[in-house]
């Protein structure tokens, strides 16, 4: 039999001109086609498609736009290390620290609220020190026990958010591995799980809402405590607990991606039981989209008609849509989740957005979030509301809808105004504005000298003055840099961001502030420390500076393709 080379030899010494003409017919063929390809080259996509995450941030960035502003990212940088370096000198283990006095509050069960909320952020900024002093604190808490009621929603999105957005930092490399090993990445999923099922029992309801808080001691979930009521005296008492929209629809993110990294199907299924009763809600809405509130927590029943997208209802619209991004396309509820965030938007945009009456000082109007009161139009808007901009944008790029971008930007222009209108450059928690159509009565008016001259200067008045060093406003401003690439909105965050740095920065920390038009020393009696209020949210550290820093990031960090982000800034890897 003979071998391969004779075969192969014999085979071309028959014929050597035949292949002669084979391999020149081949090269004349390639010479054509090459010539075909380069002078009429067919049409490609500006950017191939990945096969996981998503297109949501402005591609076409000019001149190195998407590049980092290291002298700015820096200055919000130093912040965060002072913020951490006085809480770890004097509040280390405690949730936070008073940032004037200097003293130690815990509000938050005393497991460390601020080290957990912040290790995101330290971790995203590159700071290993403290992240891994961080980290050291964590794998010890004990989450199984507390002398305090638990509250489920706090919990989970700064305590359960924080851990499970730390072990999907190490899963996608963004942590090294001398900083959170194998080791000490498994242990901290040990504790998302011991927190979890923690939280188990408040899931442990005829309609899945969650109760007010959790007894960990005796394992079940129980109504609001006393000093609810004490601190708002406002709060009606009704035959069953009570919950709002944000409570029972704000932990399916959190809890989806702990399914994801544990397998355990449990958490994503008590999340998704949670808010069941508003994704697929047997009552009638006022508004299309709209939940009415709050809800009784065993017939699921709306007992009150407040309607709004501000504080205690926020986060659920919020994660209608981000759990649209955060999911795969085979998730079969999506679909549901979409529509139901568009109807909301819509109804948002056609009965609770108003736009300001000009001013005797101030002719241009601006674009606010009202609320909704039984058959009353509140024409009032808090800062948290500030979301809505943001959330909107998100949409408007994943979903490809153009006119939802105005609407966001508008609102998000509203928002901006209430910061550039106040003599410290930063917005107040509350305000009011008369509306300039279709409200010939409205619910508020300025009624003392200091809230007719607000209103006159600038459309709007202040109701409650007081900045608690909240992210929202500057949240939603890194959405608008990230998916419109307008240089705008990095100048109006760096704006905010020297403000902050001017009027809050006290000695332990960064403080609030009493009175965002009343920011001087000399404004206040005595030696004008009055005018900070000694408190320090772990949002700030969580969030706000989070959210500052990020925006003068180069736009690959955290990349609005590859990663969610929860409603405490915590981030998420899209499940794709």
């Amino acid at each position: 039999m003979p071998s391969y080379r004779r075969w192969g030899k014999s085979k071309f010494q028959k014929n050597p001109d035949s292949s002669f003409k084979l391999l020149a017919a081949v090269l004349v063929i390639t010479f054509y086609l090459l010539i075909k390809e380069f002078s009429n080259p067919p049409p490609r996509p500006a950017k191939i498609t990945p096969k996981w995450g998503a297109q949501i941030q402005f591609a076409d960035w000019k001149n190195g736009t998407d590049r980092a502003d290291k002298d700015k990212a820096a200055k919000v940088r130093d912040a965060m290390k002072f913020t951490f370096w006085k809480y770890r000198e004097n509040a280390w283990g405690h949730d936070d620290i008073l940032p004037v006095s200097g003293g130690k509050s815990s509000s938050r069960n005393g497991w460390g609220a601020f080290i957990v909320d912040s290790a995101t952020t330290l971790a995203l900024m590159g700071l290993w020190d403290e992240l891994a002093l961080a980290v050291e604190h964590i794998v010890t808490i004990d989450f199984r026990k507390t002398e305090e009621l638990v509250d489920p929603f706090e919990t989970t999105i700064r305590y359960l958010g924080g851990l499970v957005s730390l072990v999907d930092l190490c899963d996608a490399g963004v942590i090294p591995e001398n900083i959170i090993t194998g080791e000490a990445r498994d242990m901290i999923l040990e504790q998302a799980v011991t927190l979890a099922n923690a939280l188990g029992p408040a899931y442990d309801t005829p309609t899945g809402m969650p109760w007010p808080r959790v007894d960990f001691n005796k394992s079940q979930g129980v109504s609001d405590p006393p000093s609810v009521y004490k601190e708002h005296p406002e709060k009606v008492k009704y035959d069953h607990p009570v919950v709002g929209p944000a409570r029972t629809g704000s932990s399916i993110l959190e809890n989806r991606v702990l399914t994801r990294l544990t397998g355990n199907s449990v958490y994503a299924r008590n999340a998704t039981l949670a808010w069941a009763p508003l994704v697929w809600s047997k009552w009638t809405p006022s508004y299309l989209g709209i939940i009415d509130a709050p809800m009784d927590i065993v017939t699921g029943e709306p007992v009150g008609r407040q309607r709004h997208w501000d504080g205690g209802h926020d986060s659920y619209y919020e994660y209608l849509v981000k759990m649209t991004v955060l999911a795969p396309p085979s998730d079969p509820h999506l679909d549901d989740y979409k529509g139901k965030f568009l109807a909301a938007v819509y109804s948002l945009r056609k009965w609770f957005g108003t736009r300001s009456a000009s001013a005797p000082d101030h002719a241009m109007q601006h674009l606010f979030i009202g609320r909704r009161d039984a058959e009353w139009y509140m024409n009032r808007q808090g800062h948290l509301a500030c979301f809505a901009p943001g959330a909107i944008l998100l949409a408007s790029k994943f979903y490809d809808i153009a006119d939802l971008r105005s609407f966001a930007l508008a609102l998000l222009e509203g928002c901006h105004h209430t910061y550039n209108a106040t003599p410290s450059k930063i917005g107040p928690e509350t305000w009011s504005w008369i509306p300039k159509f279709g409200y010939d009565s409205p619910v508020y008016t300025p009624e003392t000298a200091r809230a007719k001259q607000e209103r006159e200067s600038s459309g709007f008045w202040s109701v409650d003055p007081r900045y608690k060093g909240r992210p929202e406003y500057v949240e939603s401003l890194f959405y608008a840099w990230r998916i419109t690439g307008e240089a705008r909105f990095r100048e109006w965050t760096w704006a905010a961001f020297e403000a902050i740095e001017t009027h809050c920065k006290a000695s332990y920390g960064y403080a609030q502030l009493a009175d965002v038009y009343k920011v001087k020393p000399e404004d206040w009696d005595g030696d004008g420390t009055k005018r900070w209020i000694d408190q320090q949210e772990s949002f700030w550290a969580a969030e706000t500076l989070k959210y500052l820093w990020l925006t003068f990031s180069d736009v690959n960090v955290a990349s609005l393709d590859r990663w969610v982000f929860s409603t405490e800034g915590h981030v998420f890897r899209m499940i794709r």
